[in-house]
């Protein structure tokens, strides 16, 4: 008797596994055609009746991280980085890439971490990790440099000789600032606009670089 209850318990759970299989085949179908917003309904819905279906929180995440709610990307994918599956360096792999995107870098930083810790072959993780400390690194630079500038134009802005402004009415006409000083005064803000131009375009030049380097896996 026993082993027929078992038998039964077996025949009646195979349509049941038939039945997400499916699922996850038509959802799978939706995201190659890139209709990412019916294949995200679609794997949520078997979320809805199998939390646990590691596949489906995949599928979710990527479907939602292409549609560029990362809120959702990332709650999906973390779902999916639970299960010790050979899938789980996935899922916190594609967890940092939906942190990065949403400019959490140091959440992103700690999911490709466990991606690495996870498989540390994952040359993938390495690399989009390694972007992250180069930007950090460069933001640190790019703050010292503001610093420096600061302190350079403060130092230009101090009067010669450190001698105060002379003041009287009969003394106006000497303190008038002469053709000289007001050509060196004009050279020394077009030498710190440029400055500060060259700053900015190194900065942009930084973020767009290393965010382009980016790698994202195909799904």
């Amino acid at each position: 008797m026993r082993k027929w209850m078992i038998c039964l318990s077996v025949f009646c759970a195979l349509p049941l596994w038939a039945g997400v299989q499916g699922d996850l085949r038509q959802s799978g179908k939706l995201y190659k055609q890139k209709k990412y917003g019916q294949a995200l309904s679609k794997y949520n819905d078997i979320l809805k009746e199998h939390p646990a279906n590691q596949e489906a929180a995949l599928g979710a995440g990527a479907a939602a991280y292409y549609l560029k709610d990362y809120a959702a990307a990332q709650a999906a994918f973390s779902q999916a980085s639970e299960q010790a599956t050979p899938r789980q360096p996935d899922a916190f792999f594609n967890l940092g890439n939906a942190y990065y995107r949403a400019q959490n870098a140091q959440k992103a930083k700690q999911a490709y971490r466990q991606a690495i810790l996870k498989n540390p072959q994952d040359k993938e993780a390495i690399h989009n990790l390694q972007i992250i400390l180069e930007e950090k690194q460069n933001q640190q630079n790019n703050n010292q440099q503001n610093d420096q500038n600061e302190k350079d134009n403060s130092s230009n802005e101090q009067p010669q000789g450190g001698q105060p402004p002379q003041s009287g009415g009969d003394n106006s006409e000497k303190n008038e600032p002469s053709q000289a000083d007001k050509d060196a005064a004009q050279r020394i803000m077009q030498m710190a606009q440029q400055q500060e131009d060259q700053l900015q375009q190194k900065q942009q030049g930084n973020r767009q670089g290393t965010a382009d380097n980016l790698i994202e896996k195909d799904w």
